[in-house]
């Protein structure tokens, strides 16, 4: 099965353990944002670690929310997870919950891509075109990639504009049925 496809049902069960209140959503991802940090240092490798027992994983999962003072839906998830040996999928459950609390609070999710940083007047004008468009709030992200030879990828959601000089030769020769 598709690993989105599970993080996603595991997000949306998470987002309906909060109740879909934006507080309670928004302490839960806190607690998560937590987690994932731990995830990245070490604890991934923890949960994948077969010399681990389940109880074990349970235990060090346990104790992060007892010293954080997690909410009993986060405890109760990363449990859950646990118990059901989906720990390697934290990060994509995250990002997708975090995704399912922008759309609860009204916003939208904007990375912009481009070789090298843009002027912070560019990523404005983005923002507020994006925003007039989706009528939505608009937290853009802003990633570089040196390999583009100039232009913007612009990916909101699933829906990606390509703006590169790459894409505009790639059109232009579909037009004209060359392949390059």
């Amino acid at each position: 099965m598709n690993v989105d496809l599970i993080a996603s049902r595991y997000a949306r069960a998470l987002m309906l353990s909060a109740g879909r209140d934006v507080r309670t959503a928004q302490r839960i991802a806190r607690e998560c944002a937590l987690v994932n940090d731990h995830f990245r240092r070490g604890l991934g490798e923890l949960m994948a670690n077969p010399a681990f027992s389940q109880a074990e994983r349970r235990a060090v999962l346990a104790r992060l929310g007892d010293e954080h003072q997690f909410v009993e839906q986060t405890r109760r998830f990363l449990l859950l997870l646990a118990d059901r040996a989906r720990m390697p999928l934290f990060p994509d459950i995250f990002r997708l919950f975090r995704a399912e609390l922008d759309r609860l609070m009204g916003r939208i999710t904007v990375t912009v891509i481009s070789s090298h940083p843009l002027p912070s007047d560019l990523i404005a004008d983005y923002r507020r075109k994006i925003e007039e468009h989706y009528g939505h709030s608009a937290l853009i992200r802003q990633e570089v990639d040196p390999e583009l030879i100039g232009g913007v990828l612009i990916r909101v959601g699933n829906k990606l504009v390509d703006g590169t000089m790459d894409g505009s030769i790639r059109r232009f020769c579909d037009r004209l049925n060359l392949h390059l």
